[in-house]
């Protein structure tokens, strides 16, 4: 009886555990549901800022949260998704102690789904995005020691974030630094030809070699000694 009792709690503890995917079962589940409830818990401010496509905004942390689950079919999967992970775990556990069955996470939430390239809506379109051609970069590399290829998107978070850190590298390098700003939306190519399939990708050369393979936001601290090693030799 013991045993059974047991296996039951694995299984139990095992099927809780699978309702939290990676970004890739999280759109691959979602696509194979056509009647899922798509949820994003974070405030109305975030969400204006850019979600996944088709998702229905209900702040975790409105306090009339429990409310507004109402407008919710718990005979349906709801796949539930917040900034990293946090919100939309609290959110699930209280799905499911509501009787929504079938509640699915998405591991990592909007940060990581935008890292993979992965569609979103409700973003301000970069107007002024350029595209860079593989011999206008070859150029650059031929001209330039030590070059920093910064591939990012303006509709991903940790881009944005360390957008500012990349913009103060190239003012305290200055000639000792080519920083060259890849965005993703306009140059699909670079992407395929550098295999980057996930941003922020930092990818530093030295002469037209690289050195250095940086995925997801890096700190200011790090990168500056990174440099300071490839400068000085």
């Amino acid at each position: 009886m013991k045993t059974v009792i047991y296996c039951l709690l694995f299984l139990g503890a095992f099927a809780a555990q699978a309702q939290v995917l990676n970004s890739d079962a999280f759109e691959q589940r979602l696509k194979q549901t056509p009647n899922g409830q798509l949820v994003d818990v974070r405030t109305p401010g975030e969400f204006g800022g850019g979600h996944l496509v088709g998702a229905n905004n209900l702040d975790y942390r409105n306090p009339a949260f429990l409310q507004t689950l109402a407008t919710l079919d718990k005979a349906k999967p709801v796949f539930v998704y917040c900034l990293s992970g946090g919100r939309s775990s609290e959110a699930a556990k209280l799905m499911r102690e509501q009787g929504f069955s079938s509640v699915y996470e998405l591991e990592g939430g909007y940060l990581k789904w935008t890292t993979k390239l992965k569609p979103v809506e409700g973003v301000a379109t970069d107007q002024s995005a350029s595209g860079i051609s593989q011999e206008q970069l070859n150029t650059i590399l031929k001209n330039n020691d030590l070059v920093l290829l910064d591939f990012y998107a303006p509709w991903c978070a940790p881009c944005v974030k360390m957008m500012p850190t990349i913009d103060q590298l190239e003012k305290t390098y200055g000639a000792k630094l080519q920083v060259v700003k890849v965005n993703a939306d306009a140059n699909k190519a670079l992407l395929q030809a550098y295999q980057v399939d996930e941003i922020p990708t930092l990818l530093l050369l030295k002469k037209n070699q690289t050195k250095q393979r940086l995925i997801g936001l890096q700190t200011a601290a790090y990168l500056t000694e990174l440099i300071d090693q490839n400068i000085a030799k």
